[in-house]
């Protein structure tokens, strides 16, 4: 019975370390992140998608694809909202076509960015730049 108890710590103490590095590095990147300039971002379409929650579960949510411009070059970039259900998802993707969002871009690489605002209209931002999840829309 030893080994099993000591199993069952080591699993939980590596998977607690995990998750502390991981928000130590999530931090880090906010940090790094702050001074980024800003853009404003036009959302151009959206849909419904299918994305895995986790190993047997899946959840349907709107992702948004939107561009902007910078330095006079025009980039895009995809999001999704954790919304309560689809019917919920399907009224903000309604909602937020040619709505304007405020992103942060890389002014080393525009193509690098992310949403500042933790949620819209009240609905969890997943974004690739900060993933807990993988609810972010695949590019």
């Amino acid at each position: 019975m030893r080994p099993r108890t000591e199993a069952r710590l080591f699993a939980s103490g590596t998977l607690l370390i995990i998750a502390l590095i991981g928000l130590g590095l999530s931090k880090l990147l906010q940090r790094r992140t702050r001074g980024w300039p800003k853009a404003l971002a036009t959302i151009h379409s959206a849909a419904i998608e299918t994305m895995d929650l986790d190993s047997k579960n899946e959840i349907d949510l709107p992702c948004f694809a939107f561009s902007c411009v910078v330095a006079g070059e025009n980039y895009s970039g995809r999001f999704s909202l954790f919304t309560d259900g689809r019917e919920e998802g399907e009224s903000m993707a309604r909602k937020m076509i040619k709505r304007n969002v405020e992103i942060q871009y890389d002014p080393k690489r525009p193509s690098t960015w992310y949403i500042p605002e933790k949620r819209i209209e009240g609905y969890e931002v997943e974004q690739k730049m900060f993933p807990r999840r993988s609810l972010y829309p695949k590019d």
